[in-house]
């Protein structure tokens, strides 16, 4: 029944909590949308997040959205803005690793040493950079922007206690794949023993 409905209907239901309608804007809009973001990030997991995350969003939005042109332009809004936020996290975290590549050239080891630490950081890194989205986004914030737990819970509107059981999913899963010595040599920029 709600096939037959024009957007605007189905957005005036959704504001109602209609999960038909709900529904129905999924059905008509994710495989197009979903092309759209792997167009633009070429990467098949994240993009799948990306279009979970764009309609868990319209969902809990669902009573204060505010579309102003047609529901298809406010999605693909969305979806541009989700994208930019995943290159800006992806620059950070380029940001970070050239800053602890830089710091092991800057001491004193020898050549052989120097590359083995090197070596090992990126590997680390890569690892974290393939940790779920929001435990990686936790994770950089608590060890590399040093914010506490409360600071963390606050910019994420999230309680203290997510973001603590984050960062020991995410702490357990890097000491699963890396053994102590690895992750020494990542421990003198942030805390992960």
């Amino acid at each position: 029944m709600h096939h037959s409905f024009s957007d605007e209907t189905l957005l005036s239901l959704l504001s109602e909590g209609d999960i038909a309608a709900f529904n129905e804007i999924y059905n008509r809009y994710s495989r197009p949308l979903y092309l759209y973001i792997i167009s633009k990030t070429d990467r098949g997991e994240t993009s799948k997040d990306l279009l979970q995350d764009l309609f868990a969003t319209l969902w809990e939005k669902r009573c204060g959205l505010d579309v102003r042109q047609s529901l298809r332009a406010y999605l693909y809004q969305s979806v541009r803005h989700k994208i930019i936020d995943l290159y800006r996290k992806d620059a950070t975290y380029r940001k970070y690793l050239q800053q602890l590549i830089e710091h092991f050239d800057a001491q004193p080891h020898n050549i052989a040493e120097a590359y083995d630490y090197k070596a090992k950081a990126t590997e680390v890194f890569e690892a974290i950079n393939g940790l779920p989205e929001k435990m990686k986004e936790i994770f950089m914030l608590s060890r590399f922007e040093n914010l506490s737990i409360e600071q963390i819970a606050a910019r994420l509107g999230l309680s203290q206690q997510t973001v603590k059981n984050q960062i020991s999913k995410a702490l357990k899963i890097l000491r699963t794949h890396y053994t102590q010595t690895d992750l020494l040599a990542v421990a003198i920029i942030f805390a992960i023993l």
